[in-house]
């Protein structure tokens, strides 16, 4: 086949057991990186004592650009809260949490793929499964955690005095989150034709 490596040559783009290695590091590495920004960072910021920055959008009224013709939009910045309570606390902490699982259970199931993948059998029937459960993770599981996200933060804010400032909403969409979900529902189907087509291969030999 002229698409078939020479004898004596490396396939560099062949996925071998070097590829596989790295790419459970970095699945570790995202893991644990996960548990320190959502989880680790949090807790400690609560153990000292200190302020609680929560993401903000209001708009900002500049006296000195009235008179310029000039346009802004709304401002977004952190609002510092001194002293938290334990439940402003807790819906701080509970978004992260949910991201912190999401990327957790993506991360093994890509684990258990790769393990397949390793073994040179990447098309049973349980791979099928992994990557829908992956495609629903990432299409319904991270939107749903990004509004209670938004949610938590609302709930932080209405025990504030927020004086003259009025939040200003939005909404918005984790779109590449969700575009990425299709893509592996996609290639679970991919997999299952694969899966079926195994089977044919095998019943006739």
């Amino acid at each position: 086949s002229p698409d078939a490596p020479r004898p004596g040559r490396r396939d560099w783009l062949a996925f071998d057991r070097s590829d596989r290695i790295g790419l459970v590091a970095l699945l570790v590495a995202v893991v644990l990186g996960g548990a320190v920004a959502w989880l680790v960072a949090p807790v400690v910021s609560w153990a000292r004592g200190a302020a609680l920055a929560v993401p903000f959008t209001s708009a900002v009224e500049v006296p000195g650009l009235d008179g310029t013709g000039l346009r802004w939009r709304a401002a977004s910045y952190d609002l510092l809260v001194d002293d938290p309570s334990t439940r402003q606390r807790l819906l701080d902490l509970l978004p992260g949490l949910g991201y912190l699982a999401i990327v957790a259970a993506a991360c093994w199931l890509l684990l258990r793929i790769i393990g397949d993948i390793g073994r040179e059998d990447p098309f049973p029937p349980h791979n099928v499964r992994r990557l829908r459960m992956l495609a629903g993770l990432l299409a319904f599981g991270w939107p749903v955690v990004f509004f209670a996200e938004a949610t938590c933060r609302f709930a932080i804010l209405t025990g504030l005095d927020l004086g003259d400032l009025g939040p200003r909403t939005s909404f918005t969409l984790p779109v590449l989150v969700v575009v990425a979900g299709v893509a592996l529902a996609l290639l679970a189907e991919a997999f299952k034709a694969g899966s079926r087509l195994r089977d044919d291969v095998e019943g006739l030999v």
